[in-house]
């Protein structure tokens, strides 16, 4: 046990440039901005939640959310300032082929911002994931506002004519 010990603190001696602690914080900082977005997505979500596949689709892409945020703050600490690593990574995460297809365009921008959110995390940037966050959220909370008050006017025409 005390080898198992010796070779975790002879890792972190080597190879990676980010403390236990700050990595704990890191992955905290991106479960909790991930909740948050995940959570403000599922609000603002825009599709016909009537639906049964884009409502399993929503769920689905809402947990993906949460873990790209985490996922991506965990690349950028295992990768650091690292090029070997980074290319190792990159080769490797090619590897694995998606099957899903989002049927709603939006969804895949919304994932793609969980992505770069858990990259600011993962690089100690919290100004810029907190910051960034909330930035989004806003932006999908003004969209489905747009979009709801359409809607409203829509159905208010018809029901004139």
């Amino acid at each position: 046990m005390a080898e198992f010990f010796q070779m975790i603190k002879a890792s972190y001696q080597g190879g990676i440039s980010q403390s236990p602690l700050r990595i704990i914080i890191n992955l905290s900082l991106a479960l909790v901005l991930g909740l948050i977005y995940s959570f403000v997505y599922r609000l603002t979500y825009t599709g016909k939640k009537k639906n049964k596949q884009l409502k399993a689709e929503m769920k689905s892409v809402q947990y993906t959310i949460l873990l790209l945020t985490i996922g991506g703050a965990l690349i950028w600490i295992v990768v650091a300032d690292n090029l070997v690593r980074a290319f190792g990574l990159a080769g490797a995460l090619s590897l694995i082929r998606y099957r899903t297809v989002l049927r709603e365009p939006m969804n895949t921008i919304k994932v793609f911002y969980a992505i770069i959110l858990g990259m600011a995390c993962g690089l100690s940037q919290y100004y810029t994931a907190i910051i960034g966050t909330f930035f989004i959220c806003f932006v999908l909370a003004l969209i489905k506002i747009i979009v709801t008050s359409s809607k409203k006017s829509k159905q208010s025409k018809v029901s004139e004519s």
